[in-house]
């Protein structure tokens, strides 16, 4: 069989441009509960609202960056929030078989706290509990709960309980949408 140059050229750029993209990494298939953070890998654009005092929410202007990934070992799924702003947190998790949920440390770069949650899924939707909010010392727990629309496209819905997470009020509504 003969190969022609052209066939080489066209092979070598297949190869490089397949390359040069974003590696969002893949869950190892031996644990299948890795691939409940499907959903979360690639770069993602996010819009919030916020709850105003009178019920209503209103959009907030600064817009987000998510990326998420797994990392090489493919069991350890990374996520960074980046805001136009200058915000930067990361977090890492990964399925813990013991317990059946997400084992996260989170950090928030600028202000150097780090702070552990989990996840979990429940009816079928990511729901995370930070208890003591993202800085672990504040007076009320987070739930967020990711909703999937389609394959591009989510909604977080994260809510605050001041009660030990006897009642829960919708806070934020953020909608996430894949950019790649």
């Amino acid at each position: 069989m003969k190969i022609t140059t052209s066939f080489i050229v066209f092979f070598i750029c297949i190869n490089l441009i397949a390359q040069a993209g974003p590696d969002y990494g893949y869950a190892d298939d031996a644990v299948p509960e890795l691939a409940q953070f499907e959903y979360y890998r690639g770069e993602w654009k996010s819009e919030m609202e916020m709850k105003q005092e009178d019920g209503t929410f209103k959009k907030l202007e600064a817009i987000a960056t998510i990326k998420g990934k797994f990392l090489e070992d493919h069991s350890t799924f990374q996520s960074q929030f980046t805001t136009d702003k200058g915000f930067f947190s990361t977090d890492i998790r990964t399925y813990n078989t013991s317990t059946k949920q997400w084992d996260a440390l989170f950090l928030n770069a600028k202000a150097q706290r780090w702070h552990k949650f989990t996840s979990r899924l429940v009816d079928g939707k990511m729901t995370t509990i930070v208890k003591g909010g993202y800085s672990g010392k504040e007076e009320f727990d987070i739930k967020v709960i990711d909703n999937v629309i389609t394959d591009n496209h989510y909604l977080k819905k994260v809510y605050r309980s001041t009660d030990g997470m006897k009642n829960w009020e919708l806070v934020y509504k953020i909608n996430v949408k894949k950019v790649k």
